[in-house]
């Protein structure tokens, strides 16, 4: 009787997990974005380090030579809850922001920027040596 019981309980594998993951992190793009299409960009710069040695405290650098940017996202692949900062500036100031995130485990780390011509995006995949957001 027990193992007919656990027959007809959904399995969740590895691909299961990475589908769910993926799903956080395009809901909440499609979100920010209202739909709109994110294209890579070399406009957009990213700097982050390979490894970091602490996932609580990991430093990011975006900056962005496209005309008219409104606004830069930060959203960390992996975490519980993927956008991570969202900045919204002046037409007038300069396109650039430095600041720590928390990253929860090793994954991709994505800076997309709303310009004028509309969002674009540059990644990079951070190793994390201890997490920072358990």
């Amino acid at each position: 009787m027990f193992l007919f019981m656990l027959a007809g309980l959904p399995r969740v594998g590895r691909g299961r997990l990475k589908l769910e993951i993926d799903d956080k992190l395009t809901t909440a793009m499609v979100r920010e974005t209202k739909g709109g299409k994110v294209t890579a960009s070399g406009l957009v710069k990213l700097d982050a380090p390979d490894i970091a040695e602490d996932g609580s405290i990991v430093p990011i650098t975006i900056e962005s030579e496209l005309p008219g940017v409104e606004s830069i996202w930060v959203f960390v692949e992996k975490n519980p809850s993927p956008l991570a900062a969202r900045f919204d500036l002046e037409k007038s100031l300069d396109a650039f922001v430095s600041l720590r995130i928390k990253m929860n485990e090793s994954c991709k780390v994505i800076a997309m920027v709303k310009s004028e011509g509309g969002y674009f995006s540059a990644s990079k995949q951070v190793t994390v040596v201890t997490g920072g957001c358990g």
